[in-house]
């Protein structure tokens, strides 16, 4: 008789966690507030986005070794917008990421082609989706 059973490892990040945790090294997670009520929401949003890209999120999850049963869940995609875009950050995390599959709480819709956050945004393709449910 084969055992055919999979154990897996859960490995969660909550995209607003892994933000606030980006600000938190930078030191500035105090001052963004009084820095948003004299320069504005677009000022601290331009500022955000640079300072807490792709590349600074990908390296707040990244983690060695990668084990058989590693499965990234990924939570918090409508509590970081606008500061990260779930479509770019799945790209960006391909190279680091690439065998480990990626389960990602997405509030939206995905019809097969293109992913829409909150079912209201402008539809961003992204190929590698698939539906879970």
């Amino acid at each position: 008789m084969t055992d055919h059973s999979m154990s897996c490892h859960l490995i969660k990040h909550n995209l607003y966690e892994v933000f606030l945790s980006i600000c938190e090294d930078k030191r500035i997670a105090k001052t963004i507030p009084a820095m948003e009520e004299k320069k504005g929401k677009e000022f601290i949003r331009d500022q955000m986005s640079r300072m807490a890209n792709n590349t600074a999120f990908v390296n707040k999850m990244k983690y060695e070794p990668h084990e058989a049963g590693d499965v990234l869940v990924i939570t918090g995609v409508g509590d970081a917008f606008p500061f990260i875009r779930v479509h770019d950050l799945l790209n960006a995390m391909q190279p680091e990421f690439p065998d480990v599959p990626i389960l990602v709480f997405y509030p939206g819709n995905y019809d097969g082609r293109d992913v829409q956050l909150f079912n209201r945004l402008k539809k961003n393709p992204y190929y590698r989706a698939f539906n879970v449910i």
